[in-house]
């Protein structure tokens, strides 16, 4: 048994983000919320003309600073309802993609954000139209019913969701992503990579999120490195858009130990999402290889690495290794250490990881806490 929830229509393409003014309007829309990263943002001001040329009125909410807290959210849901809006339109990131539909969601139901994360207040209208253009390559949010939040009052990052949140038109313009910083090119990449790997070996994954997730991997693989050193490279950029968008739909078998740590550690120590998967992934791999041997030998294949005279332990073992060469290659961090001022106590740590992700089970080695800490000494 398993479930999956999809977007409805995927447009994939250079410039197409043309046709945005156009899909609006056969849906009769008459005011967009448009969350973006920046008004100023050249993408953002041609998005704004494609509206105004299609007779589209707008209000822009630029205030997504870092990663999505409580008081993004609840100030755009003031916004969205004084200015009777009746769609969202998100252009970013992650962050701001998550912004967007949870806003879009409170809009019609009511409530502060917290109320949805904490409490278990549960989503009773369908959202408008929500319509999705990441200008990254990595969270996925785009292909995904949930919104990951930093709660300002207890110093938690921690998810909130409903398959109503889900984006219902994602348009994927690898243009957009040829002028990414290279360090955001590659932590987006590494996290896209953490979604197809932890999702491929969960305990509840499924025949569509193992071809989700294997596709992701092999794009990832063979394109992160020439996206990295060629940030023009369109087909580059086209397969990292691809390969985030498919592992987005592939971890909606949920997660394993390398997000279980880095989501809250993230927080405490704040280190940027895509970071801290980079520097728990391999660690993860390592702890779970025995508990999924046979997975991770097909991993292995889709990295290109795979020995057919090897076990698929050994296999395994090379997929590890490939994970940690292509982290090497794209310098992205592979040490917790860095980021740390002030050491936690181990149950002090043990508390932050149950509190906020300590309730998922899919993880392949069975989580508990001698495997939280085992993996937070392990890449100190």
């Amino acid at each position: 048994m398993f479930e999956i929830v999809n977007n409805r229509q995927i447009i994939f393409g250079e410039n197409k983000i043309q046709e945005i003014g156009g899909i609006l309007k056969w849906y009769n829309k008459k005011k967009v919320f448009f969350a973006a990263f920046s008004k100023e943002a050249p993408a953002a001001r041609a998005i704004g003309r494609l509206l105004e040329d299609a007779g589209i009125q707008y209000v822009v909410y630029d205030q997504v600073a870092g990663e999505p807290d409580l008081h993004m959210i609840n100030g755009g849901r003031d916004l969205f309802v004084a200015e009777q809006c009746d769609c969202t339109l998100a252009l970013g990131g992650g962050s701001v993609i998550d912004v967007a539909k949870a806003i879009g969601m409170l809009a019609v139901n009511g409530g502060n954000v917290e109320e949805y994360q904490m409490d278990g207040r549960q989503v009773t209208q369908v959202p408008p139209l929500f319509l999705a253009v990441p200008t990254t390559s990595g969270t996925g949010a785009e292909a995904t019913k949930v919104s990951v939040v930093f709660n300002n009052y207890n110093g938690l990052k921690k998810s909130l969701y409903h398959t109503t949140m889900i984006a219902d038109i994602v348009i994927l313009d690898p243009t957009l992503t040829v002028s990414l910083p290279e360090k955001i090119t590659v932590a987006t990449g590494m996290d896209a990579l953490s979604h197809a790997i932890e999702s491929y070996v969960s305990l509840n994954a499924s025949p569509l999120s193992e071809m989700y997730g294997l596709k992701a991997m092999e794009l990832i693989n063979g394109s992160l490195e020439q996206a990295v050193a060629h940030p023009d490279n369109l087909e580059a950029r086209g397969n990292m858009m691809l390969g985030s968008y498919l592992g987005g739909c592939a971890i909606t078998a949920g997660i394993g130990i390398a997000h279980i740590m880095a989501q809250p550690l993230g927080a405490m120590f704040h280190i940027p999402h895509g970071d801290a998967c980079s520097i728990f992934l391999p660690a993860a791999m390592e702890l779970n290889l025995p508990y999924a041997a046979e997975k991770y030998a097909r991993i292995a294949q889709a990295l290109g690495v795979s020995d057919s005279a090897l076990s698929p332990l050994d296999n395994g073992k090379k997929a590890i290794q490939r994970v940690r060469q292509l982290r090497e290659a794209v310098h992205a961090p592979a040490h917790i250490a860095p980021y740390i001022q002030e050491m936690p106590s181990d149950q002090t740590l043990v508390d932050t990881v149950k509190r906020t992700t300590g309730h998922i089970t899919c993880n392949p080695r069975p989580l508990d806490e001698q495997l939280m800490l085992e993996i937070f000494h392990m890449v100190q």
